[in-house]
């Protein structure tokens, strides 16, 4: 507790009862005088050079460049569209296209696509099939799915703005233009999880414009740029909105095109050089942004640098959101302005305090001595040596204020011991509410199959009542009953030995058994389960409850990595050289990652979704093969599945 808390407290209102007025005054005075001039001066001149001229200024600026860019985008495609508009105009074009002169057409469609720099320029007919492909000449009349040319076709008149290109579509066209839409993923933090590592479609802006003959729709001029890896609009906004400047070697503004989330167009750059194409904006980003139609504004940390930032949606002609437009200007600009505000504002509460000091001295001057000694009692107490006192020989004020003082420090002292005992209870407590809580939900983790097994087998009685097989049923009830109750016994005692009750038992039997109970569950049917027993297998000295939770927890999280189905391989065998008794588990599921390996026996780590599992599973797992004189290890591989290798040694075999 510190001094400046305790002085709230009572001793400081005894000394302020019997404090002369006179002396009272001058304190009051000279703190008084010293806050007015410090906070005054500092909360008006604080808050109005950096909230009106820094922060405010950030944002507006933003946003206006923001602004800018969509100005440049739009600019791009109205470009496109005039020329686009232009060729369908042409009457020896329309002539052309009317008489299916295509030597004469792809000259054309050739010299506009190279002036509009455009990548795709065809000509399809009004049934679909393209009559020129400008890219691949050799290969017209396929049918071009494409919701533009539906459009146009469909409404007569042409249309303009930013759509998807699939990636049979590029195909078709080249496998150039394939190639550059093909984007890998780069995982990026704080980013939604995406379930595909490659990007094979892209993002274009697209044009359409109807050609007309003897006023027939004769055919549809379709012209494309592709964005994907297409980095002149990016560049050209950094070349007209933020001039190419640089702070401190680093790019002042930069701009973005993002296909959904991931980047596919950019400026910017990465710590070892290049575009940070295949990066993904934060999910916080995605979410109002792309879900919500919403302009995202705030600072952002973009590769290795924070900027103030801007997303906007961009939209496909029917509204929906395909893609975002950013712009972010490096907020160290900002810090810079901010430094120098500071530096002026540094001076101002120096000044300040100056004038404050001079104030405070002279108010002062004719108290300060008598309590030099009191300010030192209070230092040493400050820096926790509560054994100093202050001696007094007087009744007067200042023997008054050292008794107080002396007062207060022996508070101090009872104080700081009541705390440190409450602390200590209250920590005890917590720990054991905190290791309550997490047995409790390793409990219900390890009870949930058993009691689905219940479930399952008495909905097989309320069916057929009459099976003969009736009482083998109930058996089962009875026996997982009786083993729910021992799990939870089990997790209870997790971090303590117990005493195993062994008895001789066939590791075979077990598997049998407790696989012919999950086989049933209703989780287990994409499941195919191959059981490899060796049939030299001895009986083992084991606890046959819990070697059954073993068997159930690892057939559990196989099933559980292979969502979309899978093969289970159990495997008995024993070890030539050693003699050992070696159990193995196979899946082929997910697979476990590398640097999770080392941290999977541990209690309480998971990498399932929060309520999907405790962690536990594994560690008493761990514990039953170890308090067996067993080995258990893992071997995995992600996306070609896990292997776990449990060892028996023989000298547990029953005599």
């Amino acid at each position: 507790m510190s001094l400046r808390r305790t002085m709230k407290g009572l001793p400081v209102k005894t000394l302020q009862g019997v404090v002369s007025n006179s002396l009272r005054i001058k304190l009051a005075m000279s703190l008084i005088t010293v806050v007015l001039i410090v906070g005054i001066s500092s909360t008006i001149i604080g808050i109005k050079i950096i909230n009106d001229n820094v922060i405010g200024q950030a944002y507006e600026s933003v946003r206006s460049e923001l602004n800018a860019a969509q100005f440049i985008y739009d600019k791009r495609i109205d470009e496109i569209k005039i020329y686009i508009d232009h060729v369908a105009s042409l009457p020896y074009m329309q002539t052309a296209i009317a008489e299916k002169n295509t030597s004469l057409i792809l000259t054309k469609l050739l010299e506009v696509k190279n002036e509009a720099r455009l990548d795709i320029l065809n000509v399809v007919l009004p049934d679909g099939t393209t009559l020129v492909r400008s890219n691949n000449p050799a290969s017209p009349y396929d049918i071009d799915e494409d919701f533009f040319l539906a459009k146009t076709l469909e409404a007569g008149k042409g249309f303009a703005g930013s759509g998807i290109i699939s990636r049979s579509v590029l195909e078709k066209e080249s496998e150039a233009l394939a190639m550059q839409a093909m984007i890998e993923l780069v995982p990026t933090s704080k980013a939604r999880p995406l379930e595909n590592t490659v990007l094979h479609h892209g993002l274009a802006l697209k044009v359409t414009a109807p050609v007309y003959h003897d006023g027939k729709l004769i055919a549809v001029l379709h012209g494309a740029e592709l964005l994907n890896r297409n980095y002149s609009i990016p560049d050209r906004i950094k070349s007209l909105i933020f001039e190419e400047k640089k702070i401190n070697g680093v790019e002042y503004g930069t701009a973005t095109i993002f296909l959904d989330d991931v980047r596919i167009s950019t400026n910017v750059a990465l710590k070892g050089g290049g575009r940070a194409i295949g990066t993904q904006v934060s999910e916080e980003v995605y979410t109002k942004v792309v879900r919500h139609g919403k302009i995202w504004l705030d600072k952002a940390f973009v590769v290795d640098n924070w900027y103030i930032s801007a997303y906007k949606p961009i939209y496909d002609i029917t509204g929906q959101v395909i893609g975002i437009l950013y712009v972010g200007i490096l907020e160290e600009k900002f810090n810079i302005i901010k430094r120098d505000t500071t530096y002026t504002f540094s001076i101002v509460i120096l000044v300040s305090l100056i004038i404050s000091a001079f104030i405070a001295m002279a108010l002062i001057k004719n108290i300060i001595t008598p309590i030099n000694k009191l300010m030192r009692a209070s230092r040493s107490v400050g820096e926790g040596h509560y054994d100093r006192k202050i001696q007094f020989n007087s009744n007067d004020e200042l023997g008054l204020m050292c008794s107080a003082f002396n007062n207060m420090v022996d508070a101090i002292v009872e104080r700081d011991s009541q705390i440190k005992e409450q602390t200590q209870r209250k920590a005890a407590q917590l720990e054991r509410m905190a290791s309550l809580g997490r047995l409790a939900s390793g409990i219900a983790h390890e009870i949930n199959n058993p009691l689905t097994a219940i479930l399952t087998y008495s909905s097989m009685l309320m069916e057929d009542c009459e099976d003969p097989e009736q009482s083998g049923d109930l058996r089962i009830i009875v026996d997982e009953t009786l083993r729910c109750r021992k799990i939870v016994k089990e997790v209870l005692d997790f971090a303590r030995e117990t005493k195993l009750d062994r008895q001789p038992a066939s590791i075979n039997d077990i598997i049998q058994t407790t696989m012919f109970i999950l086989e049933r569950h209703a989780s287990f049917q994409n499941i195919a389960i191959n059981k490899k027993l060796a049939e030299d297998i001895p009986n083992v000295m084991l606890d046959i409850s819990q070697f059954k939770s073993v068997i159930n927890n690892l057939a559990v999280n196989a099933r559980d990595a292979m969502k979309n189905g899978g093969v289970l391989t159990i495997e008995t065998m024993i070890d030539q050289e050693s003699g050992n008794i070696v159990l193995t588990f196979t899946d082929t599921g997910e697979g476990i990652p590398e640097k999770n390996l080392d941290e999977i026996f541990d209690p309480f780590f998971t990498t399932k979704e929060p309520g999907q599992g405790t962690g536990l599973g594994l560690s008493i797992t761990y514990g039953v093969i170890k308090r067996h004189n067993g080995r258990i290890s893992v071997e995995s591989k992600v996306g070609q599945g896990t292997t776990f290798t449990i060892t028996l040694p023989v000298s547990d075999l029953p005599a």
